[in-house]
């Protein structure tokens, strides 16, 4: 709940939004969602979302983003109250675990096609983080992607922290087993374990997942279980990015609603450099501390 009213706080401080604006002129729940939860694809609105107690972070993100977008509407006189501009609008919400089973096999209830909508009197974002487009008339609409991923915020710690290999764009969710090869059998076997390997591990492993394991708990007395402590860690880390991934989210949003008619495109987390304090975002603190054995 207090995550909430801090990303409510945001929205309503935010450049461009003032306290005195009405910003009730587009109700929140004229805005169309879709939470892309399992198989279920069901187009809902807002209010009618349910929290989930082990997703609080995710549920605080999808009010802050709607909410945020239907301010901006709100400030241009653009409501989707109108049948057409409510069939014409979706906002699309994913939420990707680092680990998926079935992603890269190409389960389709996990992964979703790219963004084909183009404005013709608008603006068009694509990024990492969200795929936005805005059409203003004469038919105003709204469609976008919005990405809860937790590899997308590896991905964004590890340039933060110095890393110049990090692949750009949309970080992909690995399968179970290959995080689990990468974690087990790759870097405990040898950054742990000190087993011998014939190639250091920045040429096994991505450096976002070195990021991550670097900072996991360690654990040389523990076979094949250093894969649950990265995950631990990993929940904590989302956990403690959660502020500042959701700011660049509204950034971008801002972006594009300030755009006059542009396309534009962001592929690393150092291309919103001019939008949000990087530093604010980057991890500098323990994202998991060894349990304490009595």
């Amino acid at each position: 709940m207090l995550r909430a009213l801090f990303f409510l706080m945001v929205i309503v401080m935010s450049p461009g939004i003032s306290m005195a604006e009405d910003i009730s002129q587009c109700p929140v729940d004229t805005v169309p969602i879709m939470i892309m939860n399992g198989e279920e694809r069901r187009v809902t609105t807002l209010s009618a979302v349910k929290p989930n107690s082990t997703r609080l972070d995710f549920t605080a993100f999808v009010t802050a983003v709607t909410e945020n977008i239907a301010a901006k509407l709100a400030q241009e006189k653009l409501c989707l109250d109108s049948a057409e501009s409510q069939e014409r609008s979706l906002l699309q919400f994913v939420s990707w675990d680092v680990n998926r089973i079935g992603f890269a096999s190409g389960d389709h209830h996990l992964a979703l096609p790219p963004l084909e909508a183009k404005p013709s009197n608008g603006c068009r974002i694509s990024s990492p983080w969200i795929d936005l487009a805005i059409e203003r008339g004469p038919v105003p609409w709204v469609r976008g992607i919005v990405r809860w991923n937790e590899r997308q915020l590896l991905a964004d710690q590890a340039v933060l922290a110095g890393a110049s290999n990090v692949p750009p764009g949309v970080a992909i969710p690995l399968e179970v087993s290959e995080f689990d090869q990468y974690a087990d059998l790759e870097y405990a076997a040898s950054e742990i374990r000190h087993e011998p390997e014939l190639k250091p591990i920045e040429e096994r492993v991505p450096p976002d997942l070195l990021w991550l394991f670097r900072r996991s708990w360690q654990d040389p007395r523990c076979f094949r279980c250093f894969s649950g402590s990265a995950l631990a860690a990993m929940k904590r880390a989302m956990k403690t990015g959660a502020e500042g991934y959701t700011s660049i989210v509204l950034a971008l949003i801002d972006r594009c609603f300030a755009s006059d008619g542009a396309d534009i495109h962001y592929r690393s987390i150092l291309d919103v450099a001019n939008l949000i304090p990087l530093e604010q975002y980057k991890i500098v603190t323990p994202i998991l501390v060894m349990p304490t054995v009595f």
